[in-house]
């Protein structure tokens, strides 16, 4: 999986228009980013990137560019398995 790939899973989980989703977008300002959301997520990871990650992992994100940062080794991996 390749970061276009995630932020366009990202979109369809938060319910964000698909292209609305940018590195500076505050999680705050979306309605949908909640626990239920966050736990989604790092279930989708726990399984697309063979690794556990701890539940709060995505707690303490400000924006969209710092679970960007969390993720992006593992994106990194993953494109070199294919």
């Amino acid at each position: 999986m390749n970061l276009k790939e995630f932020i366009a899973l990202c979109e369809e989980i938060l319910e964000i228009k698909e292209g609305k989703l940018t590195m500076d977008t505050r999680l705050d300002n979306i309605e949908e980013w909640d626990s239920l959301t966050r736990m989604d997520l790092v279930s989708y990871c726990d399984e697309k990137f063979n690794t556990t990650l701890p539940i709060e992992i995505f707690r303490d994100t400000e924006t969209f560019q710092d679970v960007v940062n969390i993720v992006k080794p593992y994106l990194q991996v993953a494109a070199y398995e294919k």
